[in-house]
């Protein structure tokens, strides 16, 4: 018998909580799975799991050794998948989070284009301004905004972007256009509070200092829409990445504003765990992101 089955054997135990259980998944008899797992301990020299007649418990030596057998079960069932997954259309769930901003802009219709071109893959999508930790959340894939700060992830870079600022002609005809970032601080500015950046917004004078103007409005929302939609219909000012505005500026619904004081620009990447092996579904979206939004 390979080690491998008495490392199953133990890791559904585990999961499940009994030997019965584990049986059940494995179709084999409950002794017979108690006794894998003793040989498995013998075969150690260590003691894995406590045993009661209501439950099974880990030892301290069985704690550590359950997360490398289970780190190594689900590379194995994901090899199995991908082999089958190689022969059949692609399909299958990728859990992914985005940025807000990316759902709002037309890049988030390359998300629709790739479900029209692979139907059979089910996406799960989180938005939100904030950095998901993608191996608590078991989440496969991340779009970022910005470096990459976490040396246990793999990245790709997919697309540059700048953070702007911009407003409509209406609310410029009333209040006048700032010609400094310091002037913000006497306009009505949204602030999309999802973001890090929230109420401070960051920016490059033509020396190369970088600044930080504090800005203050009368709407603050986790909820972009409706800090877009603030700024179309002549609310206030707006601040955020380049990709949230560019189909309202190609139609003259919004105006860029403080141009020559922008930072440079970042890089919106695809993240996703070191340690983990890509998926055939996830390695398709990720080229199939990386070609659309390149054009």
């Amino acid at each position: 018998m390979s080690v491998l089955n008495y490392m199953e054997a133990f890791t559904l135990a585990v999961k499940t909580g009994s030997f019965t259980a584990a049986a059940e998944q494995l179709g084999l008899s409950k002794s017979y799975v108690s006794k894998q797992v003793s040989q498995l301990e013998s075969d150690l020299g260590v003691r894995l799991l406590y045993r009661t007649t209501r439950k099974l418990s880990l030892s301290h030596d069985g704690e550590q050794f359950y997360q490398h057998c289970k780190l190594i079960m689900e590379e194995a069932d994901k090899a199995k998948a991908e082999a089958m997954d190689s022969h059949d259309k692609p399909s299958g769930i990728i859990k992914l989070t985005i940025p807000q901003s990316f759902v709002l802009s037309q890049a988030g219709a390359v998300l629709i284009k790739f479900q029209h071109e692979y139907p059979n893959i089910e996406l799960e999508i989180q938005a939100s301004g904030s950095n998901v930790d993608l191996i608590e959340e078991s989440i496969d894939l991340a779009l970022r905004i910005g470096e990459l700060e976490d040396s246990t992830m793999m990245c790709r870079k997919l697309m540059d972007c700048e953070f702007q600022v911009v407003a409509a002609q209406k609310y410029l005809e009333q209040h006048g256009v700032p010609s400094q970032p310091k002037e913000l601080t006497q306009h009505n500015c949204l602030v999309y509070s999802g973001s890090q950046l929230n109420r401070q917004w960051p920016f490059r004078l033509p020396s190369g200092e970088t600044m930080t103007v504090n800005v203050q409005g009368n709407l603050g929302c986790n909820d972009g829409q409706y800090i877009l939609n603030g700024a179309l219909n002549g609310l206030g000012i707006c601040f955020g990445p380049s990709i949230m505005f560019k189909y309202h500026l190609d139609k003259k619904e919004l105006c860029l504003l403080l141009e020559d004081y922008y930072l440079p620009s970042v890089s919106i990447s695809a993240i996703y765990p070191l340690n983990r092996n890509l998926s055939r579904r996830v390695r398709l979206l990720i080229d199939f992101l990386a070609e659309e939004l390149s054009r």
